[in-house]
This record gives C-alpha cells, structure tokens and sequence, in this order.
C-alpha cells in the first residue's frame, strides 16, 4: 500500500498549487504491465465508507489489476474542484507506467452508491475518461422521484436549479464516448431505488454503449463486496468475467487451499450499519497470493456451542475439502453465564465443542488450528492488563491444543502485549471508541474495549500473521511460503 497526493492548479491563482485529496495505490508485485482500477467510495458525499475503499482493491488485487483509492473531497467542497480532483487522478495513474507497470489504456473506474454518482458524472462529462465503469447500486439521477436526497443535498446543496439537478443527473449526460460499463444493484434497495440503475443503462443503451446491468432481488444498500449476503456476492465472480472479457483479468494462479475462519464478531465482516467497527478477518486476504483463499465465516454474538446449533459449522464443512485450514477462534460470547444458548463451561463443555472442531477439519483431511480470544481491553484495579480479559478460556483452549497436538496460535497474548507497548490510552485507539455526534452510526457515541476500529482490526491481523510466520507446526509452516513478505514488528 502506497499514499501519495495529488496536486490541482488553482485556475484563478496559477502560481498556487493546492493540496488534494489522499490517493492510496495498491500496486501488484509483478515485472509486467497490468492494468489499473480507481475505486470511489460511497457515503453521501458527508463521509467516505471505508468498506468500500481498500477491501475492494484487494479484492481487484486478486483478479492481477492495480488499485487505487481516492479519498476524494465530502462535506464542505466544490463541484468542479471534486470533478478536477478525479482527472487528476487518472492522468497520474496513467502516467504511471514508467513507475510500477500501469497499462495507460486500461485504466478503469469503480464507483459504490454516491461514489458511483461520481464516476458517472464524471465519465460522461469529462474528456480524461476510464476505459472501462462500474458502477454498485449507483446514485445518478438528482431529479425527483428518484434522486438520492441526502447525496444531492450535500453535493447541490440547499436550493439546487433545475439547470444543475439536470446537469448532474447523469443519465442525462450520456454521450457516444462513454466506455463500456458494468452495473449491479438490487430491486429492494430501501436508500437508492433502482430506477437509478435502469435510467442509466437505459441511457446507454440509446446510445449503443456496450453495457451489462445485473439486479439482485433483495438486498441492503451499501453491500460491498458483499460478505453477508451471499446471493448478491455473485456480483464478484460475474463482474471478474466481465472484466476478462475486456482482457483486465490476469490468469490466476491456481487455488489450492481455502482458509475458513471460525469465530466471532471480533474476526467477523462488519455491515455498512456497523462501520467503522471492523473485524481482523477482513484484513487477513491481503497477506495471501491467490493460492489461498479466505472465507471468513466468523459471525456476531456467537459462541462455540450457538456457532455449531446454528448450523454454522455445517455450512463450512459443506465447503470444506482436503488441503483446507480452519482457524477457530472463541471465547467472548462463551463466557455469557446469562445466555444459555451461548454460555459454556471453560473446562468442559467449551473443550468438548472445540473438538467437535478439530475432528470434523481433520476428518475431511484438512487442519484445524485453533487461535486463543483476542484480548479485551480490559485492566485491574492496579493499572495492569486483566490477565483474564477473557475469563479461562484462553487456557482452555492452550491445553486442549497441547492435548490434541493441534497448531495453536495465542493470539491472547500477542494482544496484550500489543497493548501494553501502546499503554492505557493509546491503546484506546485499536477499538470503538468515538464521541457523540461524530459518525451516523453511533449518534449517542461508543466505548467498546472488546471490538475494534479498522487500524485496531489491522494491527490484529497482523498478529495473526505475524503469528503464523514464527509458528514451528509442520501444518502452518505450509502456509508461511505463501505470505506476501514476513512482518517482523507489528508495533510500529
């Protein structure tokens, strides 16, 4: 991951350059030229939705395309010093080749929600275009009854003119030199109505712009990548052919090895309602080649025992074959003495749900390994780290390792001694700790020592893998070829 900033000639004052917004770049690690996707956040234009910034150039990682983030201007801003903001972007990026291997003619642009309202005016109004668009449950048009209000207002403001809801109503804007474009939406998006999409490729279609428009029957605005709505994460798989039609998708390695995570909501894939809370397994893909591939099947408010009657383990053994890793990890949600659906007894029935885990993995010729809780932050009377944040689970899980000789990562204690090299109040930092009035989420503000920001989760998951670089076990040690680079100090 690079940052770098872009620069924009002030148009009234050309001996002033002024700062721009962030471009965070995801280049491949390769010696031949690929091309190269932008990717534009939604959120309104009054904040940037993180989930749909870097899991998504991850994700185009993996498909051998460079990425890049904008974090473009929200809030407070001028719409032409926005618009300048993306073609600035796109001429460096295009200028990049002599750099890091951009193929300057496939330069693509994707956009999510009010994101995608910007790749879209700007693609149909501005000369430096993308050579190819995609647009996910897209704002375009400004104009009643369809218009997103609460984008409009930000990017309009108050008392738009009909000139301007027209003007940047990008349906109507639609030229001939539009690039071919991929849409998905669904039919029940509650925040964007659909019509949004149909008055688009409608338009493009009397145009005669190659374009492919995919609606899902159900499902929430603000999907993402859409982890938590399987139906609707088809969108992937679909919208890779389609780039592999427009020769954007290099050939992929091989996979060999699926690596599904068990647990709770400390690892899970938070929801655009949930953000800026973020689970460590969102960032574990980003240390893997294409070789392995991580399903994250952890879940909010679920125990070893509430885990396994829902029926979630089974769905994973469905998937599950030889070759595979099945990380697990507990303990939070076991220790709920009030919740009988979740409760378990650190020194029985725990134990025995954890087997359950380990011989199923081992049964179908994989390896389980199991990962002790991530630590609350959590401190006693004296000013020290609670040594059982936790409860006894974590011992729990040391000893059914050490008796089933199953590969143990103690990510317990790597966490704590995170935290304690940041102190009491830094360590603040790595959770979901905000005030009043400061995200739409949490309106009433937060302070959560158990769950964790996206930097929190990031650091996590890089215990994880710091872990799974010094592990001696034969199984883990398979895995350690496959990282991308060995992390040494993840305290820095």
């Amino acid at each position: 991951m690079l940052n770098i900033r872009l620069s924009q000639k002030n148009t009234e004052q050309n001996e002033l350059t002024l700062e721009t917004p962030l471009l965070t770049l995801y280049p491949l690690e390769t010696d031949q030229p690929r091309p190269f996707i932008l990717v534009l956040p939604g959120g309104g234009y009054t904040l940037l939705a993180q989930h749909e910034g870097a899991p998504v150039a991850k994700w185009l990682n993996t498909l051998g395309i460079h990425a890049g983030v904008l974090d473009y201007q929200v809030g407070s801003f001028n719409v032409t010093s926005l618009l300048n903001d993306v073609e600035e972007a796109l001429k460096w990026i295009r200028e990049a080749p002599k750099d890091w291997n951009v193929i300057s003619e496939q330069v693509g642009m994707i956009g999510f929600s009010a994101g995608g309202h910007l790749a879209s005016i700007y693609t149909t109004t501005r000369p430096e275009k993308p050579n190819i668009l995609l647009l996910g449950y897209p704002v375009i048009t400004f104009q009643e009854p369809y218009a997103h209000k609460g984008s409009r207002l930000h990017f309009l403001g108050d008392h738009p003119t009909q000139v301007e809801l027209h003007g940047y109503s990008s349906e109507t804007q639609v030229t001939s030199q539009m690039p071919p474009t991929f849409i998905w939406t669904t039919a029940n998006d509650a925040s964007v109505p659909v019509e949004n999409s149909l008055l688009f490729s409608t338009a493009l279609s009397k145009q005669g712009i190659p374009f492919e428009l995919h609606v899902f029957e159900e499902g929430r605005h603000g999907l993402g990548l859409s982890m938590d709505n399987p139906h609707c994460q088809q969108w992937l798989s679909i919208s890779e052919k389609w780039l592999s039609k427009h020769h954007y998708v290099k050939r992929k390695e091989l996979i060999t090895q699926t690596l599904f995570i068990a647990g709770d909501s400390t690892a899970a894939i938070k929801g655009a309602g949930e953000k800026p809370m973020t689970g460590w397994g969102e960032y574990l893909q980003s240390y893997f080649g294409a070789s392995v591939r991580i399903e994250n099947r952890a879940m909010n408010g679920r125990s070893t025992k509430s885990f396994i009657t829902d029926g979630r383990l089974d769905a994973i053994l469905k998937d599950f074959k030889a070759g595979d890793y099945l990380f697990i990890q507990f303990g939070h949600n076991d220790e709920k003495k009030e919740d009988p659906l979740r409760y378990t007894d650190p020194d029985t029935e725990y134990r025995h749900n954890l087997l359950q885990y380990i011989e199923a993995a081992r049964k179908l010729g994989g390896t389980p390994v199991l990962l002790t809780s991530v630590s609350r932050r959590r401190y006693t009377s004296d000013g020290q780290l609670d040594p059982l944040a936790v409860g006894a689970y974590p011992e729990a899980m040391r000893q059914v390792a050490e008796e089933t000789q199953t590969p143990l990562l103690d990510i317990f204690t790597a966490s704590q001694e995170l935290y304690r090299s940041l102190g009491k109040e830094e360590s603040k930092k790595l959770f979901m700790h905000l005030p009043e009035k400061i995200h739409s989420n949490y309106p009433n503000g937060v302070a959560d020592d158990t769950h964790f920001c996206d930097e929190g989760a990031q650091q996590i998951a890089r215990l994880v893998v710091q872990a799974i670089s010094q592990s001696t076990a034969l199984p883990i040690s398979n895995l350690q070829p496959l990282l991308q680079g060995v992390i040494t100090d993840v305290y820095n």
